[in-house]
Parts: C-alpha cells; structure tokens; sequence
C-alpha cells in the first residue's frame, strides 16, 4: 500500500521530483571528473533544482505556512545556482558567486527554522560548543590562505553556523543531523580549494594559486 501522507493527490508528483534529484546527483557522480561543459554543469544543478517545486506544492493547504514554503523553495532555487557556479571553471569570481547564492539559501533557512527553535538540552548545547569550537579552528586554519576572500568566507562561515546552531535547536533531530551534514560538505570544500587535495572532490583547480598570484 502507498502511504498518502500529504492526501493532496500530489505525492505521485513528489516522488518523481526526488527521483530526479537522486538520479541527477548519481549522474553527477560519473561527470565530475570531466571536463567542464553544459551537461556537466545542468546535471549538477538539477540535483537541487528538481526539488524547487517540492514546497511549493505545499500551498493547496489549509493552514499552509506560505511563507516558509516560499522561503524553503528559495533556499533550494538559491543552493541550485550555487552549484551552477561551482561546476563552473575554478576561479574566484565563480567561486564568489556560488558562495553569495548559498549564503542567501542559508539566510531563508535560517529565517524558516528560527521560529521553531527551542531552548536547548545539554546534548544539543554540547553539539554547538563542538560546531563552533571546529568552525574557529577552521577559519583559524584557513585565515593565513584566503587573502581578499577573507570577509566573505568569514560572513559565510557566520552565516551558516547561524543556520546549523538553530537546526541543531528545533525539536527534530534529523534536522540538526542534516545542518551538519551540509556543514560538513561546506568544510571539505573550502579544505579542497584552499588547502590540500580531497580524495573524489573532482577538483580541477585550487584557488590558493589564484589568491597567493594575486598579493604576491
């Protein structure tokens, strides 16, 4: 029996929207370590944009939270044309912009889950002394490599423990597991662009070069 759990009728449509989304991710997987093109770069971003609509079908309800759908389908929209960015050729104007568009998908994130945040248990405060306390080390560790990318690495960096720390206070755990997780990704990339090589990244091109280039 297929569970119904929305009994809008749409759910035929939410499974196809995440079956592209897998599917896409999946495919990226076999074009990473390719040369950059229009399919690479499509394929890569239709992994998070398949699921733009996933909210948004959200809105037939009763007592739909129309704005936090809206801002939900936003953050998503936003991470899309951040990874667009990303798959671009490495440099630092693409870089940047990838960083702005996620920036502003964990704004509306942060915008969504603050109104749910709770007061935090010792379990929880223990998990954003350990964030924060990683998210320092890391900063500390890049700060000697970033030159000009500086600020706006340190307002993401911010920005994005601002998100983690109110998912990791709402009262459902698999949303604080899944901050982390993106945290966790945001970390192994900065490490692979600015420090050394990560194994299965698909990186093609360090931007510390760039940098150290440019204020020599």
């Amino acid at each position: 029996m297929s569970p119904q759990p929305f009994g809008d009728g749409l759910e035929g449509v939410r499974q196809a929207l995440v079956f592209l989304s897998l599917l896409s991710a999946l495919g990226y997987f076999g074009l990473m370590h390719r040369p950059v093109s229009a399919l690479r770069t499509a394929v890569k971003s239709a992994a998070l944009g398949a699921l733009v609509p996933l909210p948004l079908l959200g809105f037939g309800g009763e007592a739909a939270p129309r704005l936090a759908l809206g801002m939900l389908a936003g953050a998503l929209l936003l991470s899309s044309v951040g990874d667009y960015f990303l798959a671009l050729v490495d440099g630092q104007h693409n870089f940047v912009r990838g960083l702005a568009a996620f920036l502003g998908a964990h704004l509306c994130y942060l915008l969504v889950m603050l109104p749910h945040a709770t007061i935090p248990h010792a379990l929880q405060i223990a998990g954003m002394l350990t964030l924060l306390a990683l998210a320092g080390a890391m900063l500390a560790w890049l700060w000697p490599v970033l030159g000009s990318l500086r600020v706006p690495v340190g307002i993401y960096l911010g920005i994005i423990c601002l998100m983690a720390l109110a998912a990791i206070s709402v009262p459902v755990p698999l949303l604080g597991i899944g901050a982390l997780l993106f945290v966790l990704s945001d970390a192994v990339i900065a490490v692979d662009k600015f420090r050394v090589a990560v194994p299965w990244r698909g990186r093609r091109k360090n931007l510390r070069g760039d940098i150290f280039h440019k204020h020599s």
